[in-house]
């Protein structure tokens, strides 16, 4: 399905992995939710839980500099992540209102330009719920794939629940990807390390620069979206 500003999708066909599959799925507040409802990592940096969309309720979507809407005949299961609050933010409450990734169609086209991209050795900054990364182990062209991913308890908490559904070897690197891309080898890179989507057309572009064991390098919300070109 491509991009238009208004789609409408029957829910029965929108399928998502659930890394917990007994976690049940709610709207109500991601702080409230009770233990049924989520997985926490081991020091409570993430929550995981599974977001109960209702029939008819639009969601956002997003291509570029345009804005539209999705809405489903049925009721969707949307699982996100959560981080908590910075220790100086809080006020009471210990998670970020809004998710810091989930599974949603938006998320889905926006991350699929660059996973068609992918081939032979291939390198993922990000590692988040793992969606790009099972996707990419789904290619025939692909041979292998490393991670390279900020954040050890992350890693160590939700990598075991994707292993299973990766495909391909995956090796995970946990380190700065401007600091670990530089020093590996690979025929493309694909990036999602960027703070909002969009804004990341000349980080790559830079990075580029500094990665000459890597032939492609793209990223998340840049040249397909924007119609510029990168290498």
């Amino acid at each position: 399905m491509k991009w238009t500003p208004e789609l409408n999708i029957v829910g029965s066909t929108y399928k998502v992995l659930p890394l917990w599959p007994e976690i049940g799925a709610s709207a109500g507040p991601v702080s409230e939710l009770p233990d049924k409802l989520h997985v926490d990592s081991p020091s409570r940096r993430f929550r995981y839980c599974v977001r109960l969309n209702p029939r008819g309720t639009a969601m956002h979507t997003w291509w570029g500099n345009q804005v539209g809407t999705v809405v489903f005949d049925s009721d969707v299961l949307i699982p996100a992540l959560y981080q908590a609050r910075p220790d100086a933010e809080r006020t009471g409450d210990h998670w970020e209102p809004m998710p810091w990734m989930s599974i949603t169609p938006a998320e889905i086209m926006t991350l699929r330009p660059g996973t068609r991209m992918a081939k032979g050795r291939v390198v993922i900054a990000g590692l988040g719920l793992g969606h790009q990364l099972i996707e990419v182990t789904k290619r025939l062209q692909v041979k292998r794939v490393t991670v390279v991913e900020l954040d050890q308890e992350l890693v160590d908490w939700i990598m075991p629940q994707i292993r299973p559904h990766c495909r391909k070897p995956v090796e995970v690197i946990v380190g700065d990807a401007y600091e670990v891309l530089p020093k590996l080898k690979a025929d493309i890179a694909l990036i999602d390390i960027f703070p909002g989507y969009g804004d990341g057309f000349k980080r790559v572009a830079e990075l580029a620069k500094q990665c000459p064991g890597i032939k492609k390098l793209w990223g998340w919300g840049t040249s397909e979206m924007t119609g510029t070109a990168q290498r």
